[in-house]
């Protein structure tokens, strides 16, 4: 180090060659980058690294490996069983994942909010600070206002509630560890989110194989459109800046979700 763009092309290569695929190539060229960057040098020019990737893909026509929705209805079923064992932990899973589905955020949003994030307001839900996001990185902030549920399993103003009856009004992480004692002000590790949902799917007899993490934010974006949201409604709860991005996100969804094009046509 300091790489010169040459070296990173020969690099991309190398690791196409080995049979690697082009997306995870791409994240390693990132954290090349991004190593620079941190060491104070200046970051290697990556133009012709990014066409050897793009024409790899084009000729393998790479798929991009993507996580199952986790439908309202699986969510509702999990839901149910950790409400029946009214335990610390059970009560923090289910605000977790309700809160992550509700609001579209990453994992990395979600074990990053504070309960000073939160700000429950009467007969409408609860506003959630985010404060940084993989789109914000200069923390301009987003507030997201999370209505209440129809229903008692799945509200999150109510999970939200039952978990910090055990968690606490302490200051901290809003979502922590729980040892043996209780709930500590140990913040969870995003990887942790990543689990729990797997576990969650399995325990209702889906293959947690196909769920993780992004279930969650794939299952708002899916269930969202199924309801009849816009894409620009979507696209402002979850940050993403292009339409394609959120199609991305699209899983199982209804082809008639949206509006008639040619309703007054034919």
């Amino acid at each position: 180090m300091p790489a010169d763009g040459e070296t990173v092309t020969l690099y991309v290569a190398s690791r196409l060659e080995e049979g690697l695929r082009a997306s995870t190539v791409q994240r390693a060229v990132a954290a090349v980058a991004y190593r620079h960057k941190v060491a104070g040098e200046a970051v290697p020019d990556r133009m012709e690294a990014r066409a050897v990737l793009n024409g790899a893909r084009r000729q393998r026509l790479e798929q991009p490996v993507q996580r199952a929705a986790l439908a309202v209805e699986d969510l509702r079923k999990i839901c149910r069983r950790l409400m029946r064992h009214r335990t610390a932990a059970a009560a923090r899973d289910r605000a977790l994942l309700v809160l992550g589905f509700a609001t579209g955020l990453r994992r990395s949003n979600l074990v990053a909010l504070d309960l000073a994030d939160l700000r429950f307001v009467p007969r409408r839900g609860v506003a959630v600070m985010v404060r940084r996001s993989k789109t914000d990185q200069e923390g301009r902030g987003q507030v997201i206002g999370v209505f209440r549920g129809k229903r008692e399993e799945t509200c999150p103003v109510r999970a939200l509630r039952s978990w910090l009856a055990f968690r606490g009004e302490a200051d901290g992480p809003l979502f922590t560890r729980v040892r043996v004692g209780g709930p500590t002000l140990s913040r969870l590790n995003p990887d942790t989110v990543n689990q729990l949902v797997k576990a969650s799917v399995a325990s209702v007899g889906l293959d947690p194989v196909a769920y993780g993490a992004h279930s969650l934010r794939a299952g708002f974006v899916t269930e969202a459109h199924n309801e009849g949201s816009g894409t620009l409604a979507i696209m402002e709860r979850t940050g993403h800046r292009s339409v394609e991005m959120v199609r991305r996100y699209l899983r199982n969804s209804d082809p008639f979700a949206c509006s008639n094009p040619l309703a007054r046509a034919l």
